[in-house]
């Protein structure tokens, strides 16, 4: 079903402040999670993984240590693939989000309504950018220049998973998707205040999901537990 008819009224979302992305939802082990985890800092931080990444070696016990050796530098490499962009959060593509409705049935989904994407760079090459479903993007007050704008007192932020986008926008290749549903770690609270929000987009994690997913369906591990 297309997002077009979802957002069918204008709202203001109120972000918590300091950023929604803190903690782990309980019971779960996707890659997201860890994503919506870090905070700013462990994001920033070059040794976050550095006593965790070691060199691979050449041979294993088992199929169960061969594929746990390729945890921790999934991990190190989307952290370091969100410090880059995030390092040149001024030149992402962007756009003012417009509308933004609760998704029924679905926790902490929500169907966006964008303007147009402002592509001061492109990432995926010279094209216009185009939502993807995979896309990690932050949502945000204000557009911020520099990492510690999102830092500022009372600045409000959080990360968003783009799950979907709308059909028009599928079958628009020459167009930014300006329909799409996200996917955040907490409840938005979602008001009519009309505060503005912008959407900007990171990077797209639907690679390192499926590794992840194709290395935890046979290892069965719960890693960084605690």
């Amino acid at each position: 079903m297309g997002l077009g008819g979802s957002t069918n009224r204008a709202v203001g979302v109120e972000i918590a402040e300091g950023g929604l992305s803190r903690r782990r939802r309980h019971g779960t082990n996707d890659l997201t999670d860890f994503v919506f985890s870090w905070s700013l800092h462990n994001i920033l931080n070059e040794n976050l993984y550095h006593d965790k990444v070691e060199t691979i070696p050449d041979q294993f016990q088992s199929v169960q240590d061969y594929l746990g050796s390729y945890v921790y530098p999934l991990l190190e490499e989307t952290r370091a693939s969100l410090c880059s962009s995030l390092e040149n959060i001024s030149l992402l593509p962007f756009t003012e989000v417009i509308e933004c409705v609760e998704c029924t049935g679905s926790g902490n989904s929500y169907a966006v309504k964008g303007g147009q994407w402002n592509n001061e760079s492109n990432t995926r090459g010279k094209e216009t950018y185009k939502t993807l479903p995979g896309d990690i993007l932050i949502l945000t007050d204000a557009k911020p220049a520099t990492v510690p704008d999102l830092e500022r007192f009372g600045r409000r932020w959080a990360f968003a998973l783009v799950r979907m986008i709308g059909e028009d926008d599928e079958e628009d290749e020459a167009t930014s998707s300006t329909y799409f549903e996200v996917e955040t770690l907490s409840n938005l609270e979602v008001n009519n205040s009309r505060k503005p929000m912008y959407a900007i987009f990171l990077i797209n994690i639907v690679t390192n999901r499926r590794i992840w997913n194709a290395l935890h369906m046979s290892l069965n591990l719960d890693i960084l537990k605690g």
